[in-house]
């Protein structure tokens, strides 16, 4: 049971759909000429042991030509142990939004609190700039930063997983192009108590003014000696006024700590994993109730359900759907065609112990990025899943119907040794500019 317990844990406190213009994609052979218009992958990674002079940091990696999968510039910010966690390039491609998991437990600097979201200038996407502190709201009832979607006005919405301190309620909050905090959601001046709201995944359909978050868990429950905390709820928005109009209670489906969810592309549809291995279909269109349907087995049949959840990035097109899984330590890439009954088309498979977290596609699709770190607490915790914290980068055929590892030697960064005499780094955010 302690194990299951665990396994159960490991979708916890983690990654939704930023609008983006279409970019044709250029034909290209399987194994040859393989490309992208981007030109650099984003890591947020902290340092596991701050002793050494290591500080939570924004890496870049280079795509360019022979500059291939070299890191061409760290950014520390000033803080330790906030835990990295998801970060997202704002739709006028100008800002990264980062979230800090952990800030609320992380070391005060200059007096101040550690921040729960930083946001990074990426006018020249080669070198950030960290966003002064002092410039940035900072959520005012809500924490433990978890998933950014981006909104058309270069702004963000953010998934503050849990309360201030790390209980229920947590609250979507929103960010406009100036750092501004617009609000937190629903407005705890008018809903000050949401049971079961630690919302975690989140998507939206802007074009159906459609929203979906899903809970995972208490932050706090993680902690020792407490006893975990999982919900079994999605909830559905009204983005007119930010408030819930429907929960949907998932029990029925087998549903434990679902973590991740994505848009189908502007159809008014989702899919969310449902922390039991399963990814579900949710269409949220029509009158309620909604009701989720399963879509897809990530462990294949598998009588052992305990998973570490389901990352998930979509296609714009919503033909195809990228499922990382850390517990197979793998990437499924799948037909999504028909989306009530989607079909493998290819599995980028790791090494045994790699995990898979955080899964990002370039904008023209063709490239993509998957952070092998999910999380570790320490001692003090009872999430224990480092994975072998690399960065794993890969192509698309021109069909997207299979991955293509080119240079195998430069597609993988090691952050355990990577910073040399700063020791391990654990990289969970990734973005793709």
């Amino acid at each position: 049971m302690k194990s299951l317990k665990l396994s159960l844990l490991v979708g916890a406190l983690c990654c939704a759909l930023a609008p983006h213009t279409a970019v044709a994609r250029t034909g290209r052979s399987l194994l040859d000429n393989l490309s992208t218009s981007a030109k650099y992958v984003y890591a947020w990674a902290g340092a596991k042991d701050a002793s050494l002079g290591g500080k939570d940091s924004l890496f870049v990696i280079s795509l360019i030509g022979t500059e291939y999968g070299q890191v061409v510039t760290v950014v520390p910010t000033p803080y330790n142990g906030i835990e990295p966690h998801h970060c997202r390039v704002s739709a006028d491609k100008k800002i990264l939004g980062c979230g800090g998991l952990l800030s609320p437990l992380a070391p005060a600097y200059n007096g101040a609190a550690a921040p729960s979201v930083i946001f990074f200038d990426i006018t020249n996407p080669r070198v950030p700039v960290m966003i002064s502190a002092a410039v940035v709201d900072q959520p005012k009832t809500s924490a433990f930063a978890d998933e950014f979607v981006t909104t058309p006005d270069g702004g963000f919405l953010a998934t503050m997983m849990g309360s201030s301190t790390g209980g229920s309620p947590g609250r979507v909050v929103k960010y406009n192009k100036d750092f501004k905090l617009v609000g937190e959601y629903p407005d705890p001046n008018i809903y000050p108590d949401v049971a079961g709201l630690n919302p975690h995944g989140i998507a939206v359909s802007w074009t159906k003014n459609a929203m979906l978050t899903v809970d995972f868990l208490v932050p706090a429950s993680t902690l020792k000696p407490s006893i975990p905390v999982m919900w079994k709820t999605a909830r559905l928005w009204n983005m007119n006024t930010m408030t819930i109009a429907e929960t949907i209670d998932c029990t029925a489906l087998g549903v434990n700590g679902p973590m991740d969810a994505v848009a189908i592309a502007e159809t008014g549809a989702f899919y969310f994993g449902g922390g039991n291995g399963i990814v579900y279909y949710l269409d949220a269109t029509g009158p309620a109730p909604h009701t989720p349907v399963q879509a897809w087995d990530t462990l294949f049949g598998s009588t052992n359900r305990a998973s570490a959840g389901c990352i998930l990035h979509s296609f714009r097109s919503g033909t195809r759907l990228l499922v990382s899984s850390f517990i197979r330590d793998q990437v499924q890439l799948l037909d999504t065609t028909n989306p009530r009954s989607p079909k493998l088309l290819d599995i980028l498979q790791f090494p045994t112990g790699a995990g898979s977290h955080v899964v990002r596609l370039s904008e023209d699709e063709a490239f993509g990025a998957v952070a092998t770190y999910f999380l570790d607490e320490g001692p003090g915790g009872q999430v224990v899943l480092p994975g072998d914290m690399t960065l794993r980068m890969f192509f698309l055929n021109d069909k997207a119907t299979k991955f293509v590892v080119s240079q195998p030697g430069k597609s993988v960064i090691d952050f355990k040794t990577l910073m040399g005499a700063q020791g391990v780094f654990r990289p969970h955010g990734v973005a793709i500019l």
